[in-house]
């Protein structure tokens, strides 16, 4: 009797903690979990192999329809096409008023060349608790080590990343 108990109380552990949000602490110097990310072709990419890999990150929400983003994002092109070769760029497109066929085509359009993740639940928006589109963290080593809500401009993602050790939070 006593094993049985046992037993279903290890199980009944097991269903409680399957099952719960991702929820990740986003504040300087916070650790982010590893997570699942979806590319347009539904490939998966664990975040810990783009987190990780001894390169900053620069992780930015946006959402195909939002006028910020339209503006914002050409910046990021830019960013990312002259910095590829020492900062991660993942752009993260989620929102629940588009859909994925309209995202791609937005991105195709305008000839986005970064790392394109989507998240149409806003499972992975919801966890980063982000209240806006625009959203961009700087990620070093798994490690939030700067946050910018709304347009960030070009010269400003030089700045954020120009120092790897960068403890600035734009805001």
């Amino acid at each position: 009797m006593r094993k049985l108990l046992i037993i279903v109380s290890m199980f009944m552990t097991f269903l409680i903690g399957y099952g719960k949000p991702l929820q990740i602490n986003v504040e300087k110097g916070a650790k982010i979990p590893n997570f699942e990310l979806k590319d347009f072709n539904r490939v998966s990419t664990k975040s810990r192999k783009i987190f990780n890999n001894g390169k900053p990150t620069l992780l930015v929400f946006a959402a195909e329809w939002c006028p910020h983003c339209r503006t914002e994002l050409p910046e990021v092109q830019k960013f990312y096409e002259e910095n590829k070769d020492r900062v991660n760029v993942v752009v993260i497109f989620t929102s629940k008023k588009t859909t994925l066929a309209n995202t791609k085509k937005y991105v195709t359009e305008n000839n986005f060349t970064f790392p394109v993740y989507y998240d149409m639940e806003r499972t992975i928006m919801n966890a980063f608790k982000v209240k806006g589109v625009p959203y961009n963290l700087k990620i070093q080593n798994s490690k939030i080590e700067g946050i910018h809500e709304g347009i960030i401009e070009y010269s400003q993602l030089v700045e954020l990343f120009n120092d790897y050790d960068s403890s600035i939070i734009l805001n």
